[in-house]
């Protein structure tokens, strides 16, 4: 569901459905307590003690239930099956860093944090560097006991229900409750997990990419007095060149599914659980903005007109006088869409919670409303196929993208919503209240739909590939905080910016909330995709012939 930023008097999470099977369910941050796992069933217990429980944890009425995984032929052991003695690492126990303090690590490699495999990060957080992790997840290793029981339960379900274990080789060590555990698991949902990806050594190409990288960012990010160190200057919100990165973390490449035998294996001396060397990297301490350090009430007038850029390191910055942190992570989204906006206000203190509340107009908000954004999002979205020729899809295919389509339009205004997820005081009156819980119930359906419409697609044929078109729309994972400016701030006529106003400044700058449809020019949208795909781009003269849809064009 949506843990909406709008309740003050609690931290604010991610955008995130429990009744949803989420690309990120799998997820949680080893000192948070994040919520369930993401079924309509109530979820197994995973904070007891991981000992090998005597019998099956989900009673026999349980398995006989009709789910999508029952259909499904499950892989329920590797090929080559060795079990360990170890256990995974005691959901008691914290890992050795926080994720931020993982990712921040990344800056001598390059890469980014949330395009790494799931594994790959919760190995970095036991306290290894990137190379060496990377060494001890790809090899023949053990490696589930620097993994939480609870991360490692999720991360099997789904290369158990995908048929990834052969290509994960730690798992050959994984003892056979931890499996036990993860079936049990994949009964008790209602839909089917997210894919299990590829390894692969994922490097930025640019310098743009490196700053997107700094700027997305995952698990919460609280002030630290101690850390504090300079920040670079603040600029002027300009709206400049949209960042180019990747916008569907929904749309990864499914795999095949195959069934073995779930005898297991006699047990065998483990392999060593330590890659060959160790490689020390510096340690980023986290840090605020120079406006971040000052309290609200301290900032002057025209530092209320200033947007903050986060530098390397920088965990708390100010947009229009709004303190902001990364979007913390829970288990059904630890890390946001890629190439979305990743930021929330921080509500730690009294004074930054009054300040969010006063931005909030309901007047000024009706009047946007009566403009109907969403349908503007609609009608100016991409309507052709830039990357695939109509005619090389068969007739399933089309029908596909009739239907998946058909879906925007109907939920146009939830796929809007979520993209400019702003702060609702809905204490104020009625209309605010039932607003903030309309808005809410509306992007949970919505989103929960969405995903299962695209799943069944590619399940009955449809290309996944097709999917990166960038005519066809995504929910982020987590909600995109929208900030509004202060009532000083004016316009070129001098008054104070409209609704109307600041949303073309804030499509403009982050067009990931308007799908890419604000992008100058197809490398923008097409950037963040492979070099394969990009090579397929389609001559312009020839897109008009391939509309998305052929009855909602």
């Amino acid at each position: 569901m949506v843990t909406a930023i709008d309740d003050y008097s609690a931290q604010p999470g991610p955008f995130a459905i429990l009744d949803e099977d989420s690309p990120d369910e799998e997820k949680k941050e080893a000192d948070d307590s994040g919520s369930g796992s993401g079924s309509k069933d109530a979820p197994l217990d995973f904070t007891q003690d991981p000992t090998p429980p005597a019998t099956p944890q989900t009673p026999p009425s349980k398995r006989s239930k009709a789910s999508p995984t029952s259909s499904r032929k499950l892989q329920l052991r590797p090929d080559s099956y060795a079990p360990s003695t170890n256990d995974a690492l005691d959901p008691r126990e914290s890992l050795a860093r926080t994720a931020e303090e993982a990712r921040a690590s990344l800056a001598d490699h390059a890469v980014v944090w949330d395009k790494q495999r799931t594994d790959l990060q919760l190995v970095m957080r036991s306290g290894l560097d990137y190379l060496d992790a990377f060494d001890l997840v790809s090899g023949d290793h053990v490696v589930h006991p620097r993994i939480p029981v609870r991360d490692l339960t999720f991360m099997l379900a789904r290369m158990m229900n995908w048929g990834k274990l052969n290509q994960t080789p730690w798992t050959t060590y994984v003892p056979s409750w931890c499996y036990k555990k993860a079936e049990s698991y994949l009964n008790s949902l209602d839909g089917a997990p997210a894919r299990w990806p590829v390894l692969k050594k994922l490097r930025l190409d640019d310098s743009a990419e490196v700053m997107e990288a700094l700027f997305s960012g995952v698990g919460e990010s609280e002030d630290d007095e101690d850390r504090d160190v300079t920040f670079k200057s603040h600029v002027e919100f300009i709206p400049q060149a949209p960042r180019t990165t990747p916008p569907r973390e929904a749309k990864r490449r499914r795999g095949s599914v195959s069934s073995v035998s779930s005898s297991s294996a006699p047990t065998v001396t483990d392999p060593p659980s330590e890659p060959p060397a160790k490689r020390h990297r510096p340690a980023q301490d986290r840090r605020r903005s120079v406006l971040a350090r000052n309290e609200y009430s301290e900032l002057a007038p025209d530092e209320l007109a200033l947007v903050e850029t986060p530098g390397r390191g920088v965990m708390s910055w100010r947009q229009y006088g709004i303190l902001l942190k990364f979007a913390p992570g829970t288990a059904n989204a630890i890390e946001q869409t890629t190439g979305f906006p990743d930021y929330t206000p921080n509500l730690a203190k009294v004074t930054e919670v009054e300040a969010v509340r006063t931005r909030w107009d309901p007047a000024s908000f009706k009047v946007l409303r009566d403009l109907a954004p969403w349908d503007d999002m609609f009608n100016q979205r991409l309507k052709f196929l830039i990357l695939h020729q109509l005619d090389h899809l068969d007739a399933h295919a089309k029908s596909s993208l009739v239907d998946i389509v058909d879906f925007m339009w109907k939920h146009r205004r939830a796929f809007w919503l979520t993209g400019h997820w702003f702060f609702i005081d809905h204490r104020l009156d009625d209309y605010s209240a039932e607003l903030h819980a309309d808005r809410k119930k509306e992007c949970d359906t919505a989103k929960k739909s969405y995903k299962k419409l695209l799943d069944d697609k590619v399940r009955d044929g449809l290309p996944e590939v097709v999917l990166e078109e960038p005519g066809i729309w995504t929910f982020p994972a987590k909600v995109c905080s929208w900030i509004w400016m202060d009532k000083s701030q004016l316009n070129d006529q001098g008054r104070p910016f409209s609704l109307a106003e600041q949303l073309r400044i804030v499509d403009k700058l982050e067009p990931a909330r308007v799908q890419w449809n604000s992008c100058d020019s197809d490398d923008q949208r097409v950037a963040h995709l492979s070099s394969s795909l990009r090579k397929k781009l389609l001559p312009e003269s020839e897109r008009r012939r391939y509309p998305v849809s052929t009855q909602r064009p």
